[in-house]
């Protein structure tokens, strides 16, 4: 949960009290309680998160409903209310844990490398891996644009920008080319990865080697000679 904490401590008042409460409902699955009802209310959680990931994936967010949900984990509608008060707080756990996950599988990766390019090509890679893997929370991560949920437009793009501020440290420390915006360029070298999903065919490319020839190109055209 540090990458949250990360989070709630850069954002606004309102943000910071609805990542807090996703932070908590999060924790719930991992707590251990005597009670047994507690235990079975805790152990639903990630079902429904999962069963709430794969439909907004696969049927989209606005077209998916709070019954559509309950039906797919064989929870009566009622009982999801328990745990979530809406479909805005539902999503914001998914994008959430979604998040956290790739932030602490990539802060773990670049973790020992010293080399700016390095970690780049690192991030690149990690970044490729969980576009292609096509797991349902990835794609929330990717496919959900922040305006798509103005409801929690805010809090969701809180989120999100946690995770790019890792490229934004990352590129802070390569010497690019004097008067390169430096904004512009993480938006295109990221808009540039999400669309790998578009082309990308399994055996002729491996993300390792997209990583590799992405930071070939890049070296070679904004480094600061």
């Amino acid at each position: 949960m540090e990458s949250l904490i990360k989070v709630v401590t850069s954002t606004p008042v309102k943000t910071v009290q609805k990542l807090k409460i996703i932070r908590m409902t999060l924790t719930e699955t991992l707590v251990t309680d005597s009670s047994s009802k507690t235990r079975r209310s805790h152990s639903r959680i990630q079902p429904l998160l999962n069963g709430a990931a794969k439909l907004f994936a696969t049927k989209g967010y606005k077209e998916t409903t709070m019954r559509d949900i309950a039906a797919e984990v064989g929870m009566l509608p009622g009982s999801m209310y328990y745990h979530f008060k809406s479909k805005q707080e539902l999503l914001l756990a998914v994008y959430t844990q979604a998040v956290i996950a790739l932030k602490t599988k990539l802060e773990s990766a670049i973790a020992l490398e010293q080399d700016p390019w390095k970690k780049l090509e690192i991030a690149i890679i990690t970044h490729v891996e969980t576009i292609l893997d096509q797991n349902d929370f990835a794609r929330i991560m990717i496919g959900v644009i922040p305006e798509k949920a103005p409801e929690i437009q805010q809090e969701l793009t809180a989120m999100r920008d946690s995770y790019e501020q890792i490229f934004i440290d990352i590129i802070d420390d390569i010497p690019l080319k004097k008067g390169l915006n430096k904004t512009l360029f993480r938006l295109m070298l990221l808009g540039a990865l999400n669309s790998t999903q578009i082309w990308f065919h399994q055996g002729a490319f491996k993300p390792a080697d997209i990583g590799r020839e992405f930071i070939r190109y890049l070296e070679s055209s904004v480094v600061l000679n």
